[in-house]
């Protein structure tokens, strides 16, 4: 007897404009949320390093619509104070 074929699972994918808190970069986050679950996924900013967190199925997939205008060239370090 046959199984019947596992459904795929159902993604939302969904968009948003998120600017680096510490460059000023203007980035577009792309992410996959399942219906029912998710997690909780790190991603960073491409242009300092700054990490930032997302509930989403799969890793976000993040491009940068405008670079950082900080005038520094330096990457985001945490600090632990």
């Amino acid at each position: 007897m046959s199984q019947p074929p596992h459904p795929e699972p159902a993604f939302e994918r969904s968009s948003f404009v998120k600017p680096c808190g510490y460059c000023g970069a203007r980035l577009a986050v792309f992410v996959s949320r399942e219906v029912g679950s998710g997690e909780e996924h790190a991603y960073e900013c491409p242009e300092c390093g700054k990490d930032y967190l997302v509930h989403a199925a799969l890793e976000p997939l993040v491009s940068v619509l405008e670079p950082r205008n900080d005038g520094k060239t330096d990457r985001y370090e945490e600090t632990l104070f």
